[in-house]
């Protein structure tokens, strides 16, 4: 896809995922950067990094991506956060949700999913 404005992505998810996250949303013109961790995603956006959309596995190693979640969104971040998980669980999602994410995805997704936000994104 073909987007007006250069679309960017933190996707923080457990290694065997992380890279066909990356490749979903690089395949729809979106650059991507991957971190291996909550703190790892906290440190390069408290560093000056911004990104148009944050993809967060929940389960990730040390921080939770909950908690990650509510840290960017103490730290003022904008950015539209979205919570994946093969493991969904309603409670877990209201917990994401509350934390300060926007969406909440069960895995397998498509692009019926991630597209209205990347357009929505792309409207700004």
């Amino acid at each position: 896809m073909t987007w007006r404005n250069r679309l960017t992505a933190c996707c923080g998810q457990l290694i065997a995922l992380q890279n066909a996250q990356k490749s979903f949303l690089s395949a729809y013109g979106v650059e991507t950067e991957d971190v291996e961790s909550g703190s790892a995603a906290i440190e390069l956006i408290r560093g000056g990094a911004t990104f148009d959309l944050i993809v967060i596995n929940p389960h990730l190693s040390g921080i939770s991506g909950i908690e990650t979640a509510r840290s960017l969104r103490n730290m003022g971040v904008q950015s539209r956060i979205v919570g994946s998980s093969a493991m969904y669980v309603e409670e877990e999602r209201w917990r994401f949700l509350r934390a300060g994410g926007d969406h909440y995805f069960e895995k397998p997704f498509g692009p019926n999913l991630f597209i209205p936000i990347l357009q929505q994104l792309d409207n700004q």
